[in-house]
């Protein structure tokens, strides 16, 4: 039987996986928030773990909070916990505007900067190869090779089957692939000023760009590119990997903000913000598919109505960081072509539901 967790001791039971980006994010948000938890892997085949199944939350990480309920899905986890510990050691920045943009970047790192990630995972056999084999022996541990290397084809089979599901991967594989040099270049011109990309500290978007760029930094052919062009940006996502003992403030909002938050949403204007509002529209037509030109070259997958919920939780963070002063925030995000498609229609606020950490989770886990 599973353990509970510590209700006398806040200690938190994090259960993820090690290949998982967003189970290494949220043991990263814990580390770096000195919050005291355990980091679990559960011994066997995801779908063997008796834990997993009780929390029904339908992905990974799993979180149980002190109280015992499970909690799923890292951005709302994040949030969750900053109002369990106000004040301590922050993810959110104080000024509103970098508060938003920290919010826009995470997004833009859990939802699509996984995209190229999972297809490079899942691409070349030695990826396929090297990835199956080391996520499988984290997660099993200690058995004979016979039945290790049976388990190991089994989950590359239905890794490769989900990436058959998301879309055409030969049609778009040329524009994902151009984007993730350009968030490896970002992070190099930032650190030219800043540890962080909003100063001293890390914030939600230094995490968010960590979690996937730390696998990147593990699978064979993303490693390579990084090792290669990116030496900077590969020490940084292992600082980040455990930033507890970093201590830093915010920069400066007066000061302009930095190259490579500027880069970040020159590419968010261009490519994932299109692609969100294009998706929300499929998602309003009940369109099964979504198709749009982003930068010239074509982009079809299947219709994503998490992402839409996205999409929504954006738009209000802006409203609401406007109404708290953000006063440069209209101009930062026009220049980008990041303001538009932010914009709430009338009336669409009311629609919005908050995604929130107690949810059954409806997206399937990526790693």
């Amino acid at each position: 039987m599973f353990e509970m967790a510590d209700k006398a001791n806040d200690r938190y039971r994090l259960l993820g996986g090690p290949g998982s980006p967003f189970s290494l994010k949220m043991r990263a948000v814990l580390r770096c928030r000195r919050i005291p938890h355990d980091w679990i892997v559960p011994q066997g085949y995801l779908s063997e773990s008796a834990e997993l199944n009780a929390a029904a939350k339908g992905m990974i990480p799993v979180m149980q909070i002190p109280e015992g309920d499970y909690w799923a899905d890292s951005t709302p986890m994040i949030l969750a916990l900053e109002t369990r510990h106000p004040g301590v050691r922050s993810l959110l920045p104080d000024n509103p505007g970098d508060r938003f943009l920290s919010l826009l970047i995470e997004d833009f790192a859990d939802e699509w900067l996984v995209l190229p990630f999972f297809d490079y995972r899942w691409d070349a056999e030695l990826d396929q190869d090297f990835c199956s084999r080391r996520q499988m022996a984290g997660w099993l541990g200690a058995m004979p090779n016979v039945e290790f290397d049976e388990v190991v084809r089994k989950f590359r089979a239905r890794q490769t089957g989900v990436l058959a599901r998301l879309g055409d991967r030969e049609l778009n594989r040329p524009l994902l692939r151009s984007t993730y040099p350009e968030v490896l270049e970002a992070v190099e011109a930032q650190l030219e000023v800043s540890r962080f990309f909003f100063g001293g500290r890390p914030s939600i978007g230094d995490i968010g760009l960590y979690a996937q760029l730390f696998q990147c930094a593990i699978d064979p052919s993303t490693s390579a590119i990084m090792r290669r062009d990116a030496v900077r940006t590969f020490q940084w996502v292992q600082d980040m990997d455990d930033a507890s003992g970093i201590e830093g403030d915010w920069r400066n909002p007066a000061s302009p903000i930095g190259p490579g938050v500027e880069r970040l949403l020159k590419l968010i204007g261009e490519v994932y913000l299109p692609y969100l509002a294009a998706n929300a529209r499929s998602v309003e037509a009940e369109e099964k598919s979504v198709s749009v030109e982003l930068r010239h070259m074509p982009f079809v997958a299947r219709t994503n109505p998490y992402k839409a919920r996205c999409l929504g939780a954006l738009k209000v963070a802006l409203a609401d960081a406007i109404t708290d002063g953000a006063e440069d925030l209209e101009a930062t995000l026009r220049r980008h072509d990041c303001w538009d498609a932010l914009q709430l229609r009338p009336g669409e606020r009311d629609t919005i539901a908050p995604i929130t950490p107690t949810d059954t989770g409806k997206r399937a886990a990526v790693g």
